[in-house]
């Protein structure tokens, strides 16, 4: 991506390592949008949001789940989550954007969204924590 900051594969791959790292190898354990961006080099999510630049996040976040795909891991931005705010321990918007979902936890959410993309998110991270488990007994 051309602009502001220049998102490239290392840095994607970065964030990815840092995810498996601290989160995929320990059962799945969620990670924070700052701590991922911190590792890509990039600035936090919240300095973007509030400098104007949210399509960055979203940009960076549509990457590092392609690179999953690329690098045949499972889907490890289902690990990445807010802190913060209304969502803490959640995903943002984006993330269910790019699988195909409305955000279930908006405003305009039905149940039914609510149901499907929830579901959607906890087979994901059901996924992260298999691979975990088995990446960590082929690296001990």
């Amino acid at each position: 991506m051309a602009g502001r900051w220049e998102i490239t594969d290392e840095h994607v791959d970065a964030a990815i390592e840092h995810a498996i790292r601290n989160g995929a190898e320990d059962r799945a354990q969620t990670v924070n949008y700052s701590r991922v961006f911190e590792a890509a080099g990039l600035p936090p999510p919240q300095e973007l949001h509030l400098g104007g630049d949210s399509q960055y996040v979203t940009a960076f976040m549509e990457r590092f789940h392609n690179r999953c795909v690329e690098r045949d891991l499972p889907p490890l931005d289902a690990l990445v989550v807010h802190v913060a705010g209304e969502r803490v321990g959640k995903p943002g918007i984006g993330y269910f954007r790019v699988n195909g979902f409305k955000d279930p936890f908006g405003e305009r959410a039905t149940a039914e969204h609510l149901i499907a993309a929830y579901a959607f998110w906890e087979k994901e991270v059901d996924q992260c924590r298999r691979w975990g488990q088995s990446h960590r007994r082929e690296r001990a």
